[in-house]
């Protein structure tokens, strides 16, 4: 549990950043319950409830963190404090310009870099012009910070490789990339690419899903390459001109006697024929010919650039698809790396509604039973690479298969998150098949292929399974069988300490609290054990851990002691709560990820504050009917041109009411409201001028209302133009 984090309160009005909901009296509630059972069993109740606060966010929840919605007894309000998002001002405001697909990820992934980084970064997102802007943030949202951080990597990479997309499409006849809306209409903009497909007998028109465009084609690394200027004689950095990068060398330039790629693709009208195992077929087939042209299939030491590759034109399969994966990206074609440890060999895949088997030395295209059974081979498994080093199991493609599934726990029986499973099998040249990391799920399911032993090893921060070396799951895999086996690690995941609490007595009924809350993804973190690289990848539906608690045991919590709460939820994806607060003290609602590992959550939540009018009237009553003004909500707030002011009069009978306007150094703006009005509900505008029908600038507006008996109250008010 982590109880030390350095955390920023924040008092939320009406009028603070979060957009609010506006609402005046909701609903009247006869025999109403909420929480924990809170019936009022003895009496009956008929509530006026009028939304008076509220908070509306996306937020990022890390491991060992936690965000509190607190309940402010002596303001009614509510006081939000998220987990510091880690970004600095300029971060923030380049993740405010990303498309709203992608804003989580980058803020995720600066938060991971040094504050000059982020600034670096986000000059780079907040300079870039259209129809780049959404490629480079790309870029940034997903190499790894290893690569990001690194005191060789030279970001100016980023900008040329986006550049060069948009020129290589002018020259190609296949493939036009699309751009739906910018960064200035902003929301969910993005990029794709249209390719032309010959299926006999129709020429098709297809688009690419969109995580392919920017995964497999824009990303500037696949594999263990540096997406760097590289000099071609030595395969290590170099400045340019001496130094080239790949998307460019590859696609312009040639080696003497070598044909040049750019020429040998514009005379194809499509990125392939769908034909099996033949040159005839559009852009994959000039590739695969020119791929055979500039290689030789020969033993020599690996090398992992391209640009190094194809100026030494020689080596066996891996090298083979290094370059393969270069040459097809560069000529925006999506293309991966199909990894066969165990069973020594590399291949290539490329998208075309599916991922399809590729290897050009064999001119093997969509052919992915080559390997078995035409050559013979029990494979052990094969998996795919992306950019940021995450790797994904693609063995049903290519063999018959059986299922392993993995459950990993701690001592207790809790599920574990963030261990590492890794998959081995015999054969060479290793050093495994298959590496993975749990979701807070603790569990993942594997396809391995048939009649090889299969070997496990976990690995985590609370210990390890088994102490040294593999366990043995089977010595010969069998066709469809499904294998199981619960991982029991040594240690033990913290936990909350939590038991429910009781009512106390006589309850109070004058405030009401809702909160919904999802977790639509976690993020769980790998590391790639080949290149070393920190990957980031979101699964659906996260888990977190929800509770209320009063002032004594929220004091216990946070020192990490046994406490007793309201409304427990362990391990939810999703909360709907209706709480109605049982006392006159602060009560405070915890999302918490304190129990996880390597989990990042992703939590959309939004909270409700009400008041019950009926309360009040009932007390205007009792003061013998003396009107009494309560501002309610602002919305929109902040405002751009106009808001909605809304506000309660008590009282028993009508009363003379002024709501005027101010600004920051007491000079009145502008009167909305002067006359008489009947108790009850009201709402009035404002339109961002003053009393001259002159707009105001940006700044902090207060609304102040006064009643003729002098009831008055206050609100601040944003404008930004």
């Amino acid at each position: 549990m982590n109880t030390g984090i350095n955390r920023k309160p924040i008092i939320l009005s009406a009028w603070f950043m979060f957009p609010a909901v506006m609402a005046v009296i909701l609903l009247s509630l006869p025999g109403e319950t909420a929480g924990d059972g809170y019936a009022r069993e003895s009496q009956q109740f008929d509530y006026e409830w009028v939304l008076i606060d509220s908070i509306n966010a996306s937020i990022r929840i890390p491991t060992g963190e936690r965000c509190v919605i607190t309940y402010m007894n002596d303001t009614g309000t509510l006081m939000f404090e998220p987990p510091d998002d880690g970004l600095t001002s300029m971060a923030q405001d380049a993740v405010d310009r990303a498309p709203e697909w992608i804003q989580i990820d980058l803020a995720d992934n600066l938060s991971r870099l040094s504050d000059s980084d982020q600034d670096m970064y986000a000059d780079m997102i907040l300079q870039a012009s259209d129809p780049h802007v959404d490629e480079i943030i790309f870029e940034i949202a997903h190499l790894a910070p290893q690569v990001l951080g690194s005191s060789f990597f030279y970001p100016e990479v980023l900008e040329f490789n986006v550049s060069l997309l948009y020129e290589t499409d002018e020259h190609l006849a296949y493939a036009d990339i699309v751009d739906y809306g910018t960064s200035l209409t902003g929301g969910d903009y993005y990029s794709t690419i249209e390719y032309r497909v010959y299926e006999d007998p129709d020429t098709l028109t297809l688009e690419l899903p969109r995580e392919i465009y920017y995964w497999f084609v824009v990303h500037p690394k696949l594999h263990k390459e540096r997406p760097d200027y590289i000099n071609p004689a030595t395969g290590g950095h170099a400045d340019p001109p001496t130094g080239v990068f790949w998307r460019d060398y590859l696609f312009n330039e040639a080696d003497a006697g070598y044909p040049l790629l750019k020429d040998s693709l514009s005379v194809c009208a499509t990125l392939w024929n769908c034909n099996k195992n033949s040159l005839d077929n559009g852009a994959i087939g000039a590739l695969t010919s020119w791929i055979k042209t500039v290689m030789e299939f020969t033993s020599y030491p690996h090398h992992n650039q391209p640009v190094r590759i194809y100026h030494l034109h020689r080596g066996t399969c891996s090298v083979h698809s290094y370059l393969t994966a270069a040459v097809s990206r560069a000529a925006l074609i999506p293309a991966t790396i199909s990894a066969m440890y165990r069973n020594n060999h590399k291949i290539n895949e490329f998208w075309e509604r599916e991922w399809i088997a590729w290897e050009p030395v064999n001119t093997f295209i969509d052919s992915p039973g080559a390997y078995d059974p035409g050559w013979g081979w029990d494979m052990a498994c094969v998996f795919d690479w992306r950019g940021d080093g995450y790797t994904w199991n693609v063995t049903e493609r290519y063999t018959d298969v059986c299922t392993l599934s993995v459950n990993v726990i701690d001592l207790l029986g809790n599920p574990v998150d963030g261990a590492c499973i890794i998959l081995d099998s015999n054969g060479s040249p290793g050093p495994r098949c298959l590496v993975d990391y749990t979701a807070s799920s603790g569990s993942g399911q594997y396809l391995f292929g048939d009649s090889r032993p299969l070997y496990i090893k976990v690995t985590s921060p609370i210990g390890n399974y088994p102490t040294s070396g593999f366990h043995t799951i089977t010595t010969s895999t069998g066709i469809g069988q499904h294998y199981t086996i619960d991982v029991t690690l040594p240690g033990e995941v913290a936990w909350l300490s939590i038991s429910p609490d009781t009512l106390p007595e006589p309850p109070e009924d004058n405030y009401r609290l809702v909160i919904e809350l999802d977790t639509p993804g976690e993020t769980v973190y790998g590391k790639n054990l080949d290149d070393m690289d920190v990957y980031s990848e979101t699964f659906t539906a996260g888990n977190v851990d929800f509770f209320i608690c009063d002032e004594s045991s929220y004091t216990d919590y946070i020192s990490g002691n046994p406490f007793e709460g309201f409304e427990i939820s362990e391990d939810t994806c999703s909360v709907a709560v209706d709480f109605i607060i049982p006392s006159d003290e602060q009560y405070s609602s915890v999302i918490s990820n304190e129990s996880s590992l390597n989990v990042t959550q992703r939590v959309d939540v939004t909270a409700y504050l009400y008041v019950d009018q009926t309360g009040i009237n009932e007390q205007t009553e009792e003061t013998g009917g003396v009107s009494s003004l309560c501002f309610h909500n602002i919305y929109p707030n902040p405002c751009t041109s106009s808001a909605s002011i809304s506000f309660y009069l008590g009282g028993l009978s009508a009363a003379d009411v002024r709501i005027e306007v101010y600004d920051m150094h007491g000079r009145m703006i502008s009167v909305l409201k002067d006359g008489l009005l009947d108790p009850g509900n009201h709402i009035v505008s404002w339109n961002g001028r003053d009393e001259s029908g002159t707009p105001v600038p940006s700044g902090v507006y207060f609304c102040r209302g006064i009643t003729q008996a002098g009831s008055s109250d206050s609100s601040r008010l944003v404008l930004l133009r």
